[in-house]
């Protein structure tokens, strides 16, 4: 009898396969006994077969078994093998088909009887009930010390903080600062990204610093000295990962919790334009800003070596592909006509007035973030429901979305505040400005231009650009 051992461990935190090793020294005593020789053995290390991550070697193991190089699984307990009824029922398939034998060391299971069969439900039944009470604990473990603000998390140190995750890392401390300040200013987390690789500056596991790292570092409440809590429902969404803050941390902050609200509302926008992989950079200043009078975004796009923004003819638009203007000098002419708007004190009055209200969005993004903790805590104490839990969860879910992207469009601004001066200090400003500084300029202060038919009777025709403010 050709037999395989099986062998897993859910967590093995030291990393040494030690519990692996005794439930295969087990299993061979087992095959010993009944003459049965080993042809392989197919270990799962630090594997949760509840948590329903890939298995290799059980998936290795199952196509052995159909390509009828196995006579039989050899398994320190049913639940080793699976914690899952509907693999249980795969493996009773098998045996029905290819005539596998099943053997446990904690007792036999005879896949083979009806008896057999109905012992391995039950037992594999008690252990998938176990496993989520286990699950249970843990979560509840979990939020616990959320509350509580307590240290949390395996595996590399966070960066700008030492190993025992408490103590500040100045110099890392200060490249956080900076970034943050960047992403305040709407600098791109791509032109962050770049320059921080061009400084050699790493992760903590040494790597180069990605835009999904990045963005990951900079959106966690951590930075801020708060504890924060990410309920499994977050996990599956695509944009990035953002818990509920349910407490003060007892790690100091490196940037203070109003900066980090306003980064984390930037970088969590919806609206928020990002890169997809692969595609590059666009240079083109007034991308996504300029407007045909057809309806069209116009795009960047050379003629002979010289840029122009076009509305584009290709196949598949719906636009006129009649309208171009040269880049230089339309980026020039804009550039123009915001430094003068926000050289004037009516404009600038204008803009107060909407950060008055945009900041109404701050507070309800706290408030909302609030009654999801109420709500949650009202559930654990079975005050409410489940089912009232969700129904009341996705209503205040969906208002604090809207309320993060009100809060998002109100952070936009705050790029004015350290642009704003006397004309000579904003021409001097836009000239030390990158690309993606100069658009968040912009796109705090219009929403729109369009460009009308040029005067054919003029080189250069400025009227035909009509600007939609913000304010």
């Amino acid at each position: 009898m050709r037999a395989a051992i099986y062998c897993r461990i859910s967590q093995d935190r030291a990393g040494a396969g030690l519990g692996v090793a005794r439930q295969e020294e087990d299993c061979r005593a087992l095959c010993e006994g009944r003459g049965w020789v080993v042809v392989e053995v197919y270990p799962d290390n630090d594997v949760s077969a509840y948590s329903g991550a890939p298995r290799p070697a059980w998936a290795r193991l199952l196509a052995d078994v159909r390509a009828g190089t196995v006579d039989a699984i050899v398994g320190w307990h049913v639940d080793r093998l699976t914690r899952s009824p509907r693999e249980l029922e795969d493996v009773i398939d098998l045996a029905d088909k290819y005539g596998v034998e099943l053997a446990t060391v904690t007792g036999d299971v005879d896949l083979s009887t009806p008896t057999g069969r109905l012992v391995a439900r039950m037992l594999g039944a008690a252990a998938r009930h176990e496993a989520e009470h286990k699950a249970e604990r843990q979560k509840r473990q979990r939020r616990q010390a959320a509350e509580a603000g307590r240290v949390a998390g395996g595996g590399h140190r966070p960066f700008g903080y030492e190993a025992d995750r408490v103590t500040i890392v100045p110099e890392e401390a200060e490249i956080i600062r900076e970034c943050v300040r960047r992403v305040l200013a709407m600098e791109s987390l791509a032109s962050i990204v770049r320059d921080l690789t061009q400084r050699g500056i790493t992760t903590t596991a040494g790597n180069s610093f990605k835009v999904t790292s990045l963005r990951q570092l900079l959106c966690r409440a951590r930075i801020s000295g708060r504890r924060e809590h990410t309920p499994r429902s977050n996990w599956e969404t695509t944009r990035p990962i953002i818990g509920d803050i349910v407490a003060d941390a007892v790690w100091p902050g490196i940037i203070t919790a109003d900066e980090s609200d306003r980064v984390r509302a930037i970088l969590t926008d919806p609206d928020r334009q990002t890169r997809q992989p692969g595609q590059r950079m666009n240079s083109y200043l007034l991308t996504g800003l300029l407007v045909c009078h057809c309806g069209a975004r116009l795009v960047g796009r050379p003629r002979s070596g010289v840029p122009r923004y076009v509305c584009s003819n290709a196949p598949g638009y719906d636009s006129c592909g009649k309208t171009a203007t040269n880049t230089a000098r339309t980026d020039d002419h804009v550039r123009d006509l915001v430094i003068v708007a926000l050289d004037s004190p009516e404009f600038i009055e204008r803009l107060r007035s909407r950060q008055a209200l945009g900041s109404e969005a701050s507070d309800a993004v706290k408030d909302d973030e609030l009654q999801l903790e109420a709500l949650a805590q009202q559930w654990a104490r079975k005050e409410i429901t489940r089912r009232e839990w969700m129904a009341a969860r996705v209503v205040v879910e969906q208002r604090l979305e809207r309320n993060r992207a009100a809060a998002a469009r109100e952070s936009r601004r705050h790029v004015l505040r350290g642009f704003v001066g006397t004309l000579q200090e904003m021409y001097q400003r836009w000239e030390r400005m990158n690309v993606s500084q100069r658009r968040a300029v912009l796109s705090a202060t219009l929403h729109s231009i369009t460009v009308n038919p040029a005067d054919p009777r003029k080189r250069w025709d400025p009227d035909r650009f009509v600007p939609e403010w913000i304010a």
